[in-house]
């Protein structure tokens, strides 16, 4: 094949994907919940209710009223689940090398499927949450937000760590 040619990038998988896919959750965690976080003000909510909702999957109602504990715990779960998704995109571009030649593109697709999987069946389906709220200005801005600051750090640190090998 010739390496001029469009689609000639071929990546290497690392066996060694820890620090660029730990990046990519922590940069998706602190980006996906500061954005929360500044939705939300808008409605009078508090910042620390952002990751209380998220421990909420595990502990319920009683998630509101555990303070700071409780708020790290949701951060903790979160951190957790942009990991699993960090490893996902990683995982998934094995059998899909375009995942990792075109980065931006389907770092913003993956975003948006995520999205509605983790918070639309997902969460629903396997926590102690009820369903995601049906605002339409809400779910219009997560999609956007996964989108950008979750899909494109997933898909980059994907590509970083296979170019690093």
């Amino acid at each position: 094949m010739n390496p001029t040619a469009p689609f000639a990038w071929s990546p290497r998988i690392t066996t060694r994907p820890v620090p660029w896919l730990l990046l990519a959750a922590v940069c998706a965690t602190a980006l996906d919940l500061g954005f929360a976080a500044l939705f939300w003000a808008g409605e009078g909510v508090a910042a620390i209710r952002i990751p209380q909702s998220i421990a909420s999957w595990l502990l319920g109602r009683a998630a509101f009223d555990g303070g700071l504990a409780t708020a790290m715990l949701g951060m903790l779960v979160y951190l957790a689940l942009m990991w699993a998704l960090a490893a996902l995109y990683s995982r998934l571009s094995r059998p899909f090398p375009q995942l990792l030649r075109q980065p931006s593109r389907f770092g913003l697709a993956y975003g948006a499927v995520m999205y509605g999987l983790v918070f639309h069946i997902g969460v629903p389906l396997f926590t102690a949450a009820g369903p995601a709220s049906q605002r339409a200005d809400w779910i219009a801005a997560c999609i956007l937000a996964y989108m950008v600051l979750v899909g494109l750090p997933c898909a980059w640190a994907s590509r970083w760590t296979a170019e690093r090998d």
